[in-house]
């Protein structure tokens, strides 16, 4: 199983960046669980299948809201 982040989806292609080195991979838009946004971690597996994580996600998004936060009460 492979770890990647949904980066974008544009031109009917979902972009997915892949752990560790972020090497781009597609995959087309309709193949893409409606629940996947840009920003979900999620793991694809041997047969291309998509599974979201959610809690991984959320504790992402709240590592960067702190970073940006402390930044912001630097200046």
């Amino acid at each position: 199983m492979k770890k990647a982040i949904l980066d974008r989806v544009e031109d009917g292609k979902a972009v997915f960046l892949l752990e560790p080195d972020q090497t781009e991979w597609q995959v087309d838009k309709e193949k893409l669980d409606s629940s996947i946004k840009e920003g979900d971690i999620v793991t694809i597996s041997e047969t291309n299948e998509i599974m979201k994580h959610p809690q991984e996600t959320e504790e992402m998004k709240n590592r960067i809201a702190e970073k940006l936060e402390k930044l912001r009460n630097r200046n």
